[in-house]
């Protein structure tokens, strides 16, 4: 038989065995291999040769399986001893299925096991997500005209840029209008002061220049107006004051401007190139410091209760392997998303060399405050099927019971010093179904669950509502 034949079989085999139908291969009479076996009692036996897939194949010497061409394994009559399942101290808890070892078959599968004990475990949470600029200090750029870009004033390589550093020069038909309008209204403003004079002078002679009027004429009033606004308009352009002394003196209207950064920081985008045109609407550039990053996860619904604003962080992403940012919450969403189920929780981290950059995937740690000592076990003892959690218990040597238990928070013993390098104990707060000083398999579970499904006794693979005692 060659080797993919036998791992198909072997898979084949495997699926049978978890739906409990193996049994219907070995009804047959005659095996693939045209020899014919009857199916023997394991009672009636001192001992006997078994396939591990095919169990229902007995002979008394050593060979190949006739069924799947497996090597045969002895099989001793002190492995069935207690054939009848009995159920452990906990009958509400419990699950109809005891295994026993002998000495050679643990020491073989390396099956360990530790005492439940009170423990005060430290839940911890490993949170995904993203870096996200901190958008309450992020500036996207927009000018007060539209125009023309003239020229970049820094290199189209540079990344971090000082406040009022000179960034673009541009050229706009909208500020030179302005400039013009400007001029003559600040004319006509002139004129009306003239016209409002010479009448106080027409009426009070050389009494006029000691008269101070109390208010203004209509035009007056709307010519100021709209006088004032052109100029803070080409204030926030970038005009000062010495430049509209200059252009109140001269005349001469600036027909390029050039634009600072409003505040340091790093540049997410490229400048726009010269020549490109650009109106009142478009962002000329991003402008962010980055300082100090957001770290913005999904935080599922039922984790919620575990979140306490001001809580720390340990922040891991890949550019940076063994490098730790740390941070603390200071945002927890209040929209759920309906299809994850989940809300939006923001950390605020410390990036003081820029190395986190926004659109960065990374990993966080959160350290959550311990309650009062709980029973608890190593997460490695449980056997998790989706629907129940799983824990076998040695209740003498040798001799295991599958039992049902309620876990509670998951986390380790206060070791975050390892985030990242997968060698911290993970241990499971124990609510229901075990008690203090009992052992459970740590090491060798699955071993023994094996073992359970070959003997048709309830296992993980087996998880149907009568395996398990209703509470």
């Amino acid at each position: 038989m060659n080797k993919h034949t036998f791992v198909v079989l072997l898979l084949v085999r495997v699926f049978l065995l978890q739906f409990g139908v193996f049994p219907l291969l070995g009804d047959s009479p005659t095996s693939p291999a045209g020899k014919s076996f009857e199916k023997k009692d394991p009672q009636s036996e001192k001992g006997y040769w078994t396939c591990s897939m095919d169990p229902q194949i007995h002979q008394d010497h050593p060979g190949e399986c006739p069924i799947c061409g497996m090597a045969l394994v002895p099989y001793s009559s002190h492995q069935s001893s207690n054939p009848t399942p009995s159920f452990c101290a906990m009958p509400e808890q419990s699950l109809a299925t005891v295994i026993h070892l002998d000495p050679l078959q643990s020491s073989s599968g390396n099956i360990r096991t530790s005492s439940v004990e009170e423990m005060m475990i430290h839940p911890r949470m490993e949170l995904f997500g993203e870096i996200s600029s901190v958008t309450d200090k992020q500036v996207d750029f927009t000018w007060y005209y539209g125009g023309r870009i003239q020229k970049t004033l820094v290199d189209y390589n540079t990344t971090e840029i000082s406040e009022k550093t000179p960034l673009l020069e541009v050229y706009s038909d909208e500020a030179i209008a302005d400039q013009r309008m400007y001029l003559d209204m600040l004319m006509h403003h002139w004129r009306l002061a003239t016209n409002e004079q010479a009448k106080l002078e027409a009426q009070y002679g050389k009494l006029a220049n000691t008269i101070r009027p109390i208010g203004m004429s209509f035009e007056h009033k709307v010519n100021d107006g709209h006088l004032h606004a052109i100029e803070e308009r080409l204030s926030l352009a970038g005009m000062t004051p010495k430049d509209f002394q200059q252009l109140q003196k001269t005349g001469n209207v600036r027909s390029t401007f050039v634009i600072q950064a409003p505040q340091s920081g790093t540049l997410l985008e490229s400048l726009p190139h010269v020549g490109s045109r650009f109106d009142t609407d478009k962002v000329l550039f991003t402008l962010v410091p980055l300082k100090e990053v957001w770290f913005v996860t999904d935080i599922f619904e039922q984790d919620i209760s575990l979140l306490k604003l001001g809580q720390d962080i340990s922040i891991s992403s890949k550019p940076y392997p063994g490098q730790l940012f740390h941070g603390k919450l200071v945002f927890i969403g209040r929209d759920v998303d309906p299809q994850k189920r989940t809300v939006k929780a923001r950390f605020l981290v410390s990036n003081p060399q820029g190395l986190l950059l926004p659109q960065l995937s990374a990993t966080g740690l959160l350290e959550v405050a311990g309650g009062k000592p709980q029973l608890a076990v190593p997460a490695s003892a449980v056997i998790d099927t989706g629907r129940r959690q799983l824990v076998y218990v040695e209740t003498s040597p040798g001799t295991y019971a599958l039992r049902n238990v309620k876990l509670g928070s998951e986390g380790d013993l206060g070791d975050r010093g390892n985030m990242g390098q997968g060698n911290i104990a993970r241990w499971f707060q124990i609510l229901e179904g075990l008690s203090a000083g009992e052992k459970v398999v740590t090491s060798g579970a699955f071993l023994i669950d094996a073992e359970a499904q070959l003997h048709g006794f309830p296992a993980s693979s087996r998880d149907t509502d009568s395996a398990a005692a209703k509470p």
